[in-house]
């Protein structure tokens, strides 16, 4: 864990700052948890 850094959003393409190695930026792991276009494992191990 090397705390936060800028990643790139594998969904949407946007630039983002995130604490974790989760590729995806807040509006899309928002969509993600609201089960719109549902993925069985997202491998991001939160359960919300």
């Amino acid at each position: 864990m090397e705390g936060i850094q800028k990643i790139k959003c594998t969904s949407c393409g946007v630039s983002f700052m995130s604490e974790t190695d989760v590729a995806l930026c807040p509006s899309c792991m928002e969509r993600q948890s609201h089960g719109e276009g549902n993925m069985g494992g997202c491998g991001c191990g939160h359960h919300h």
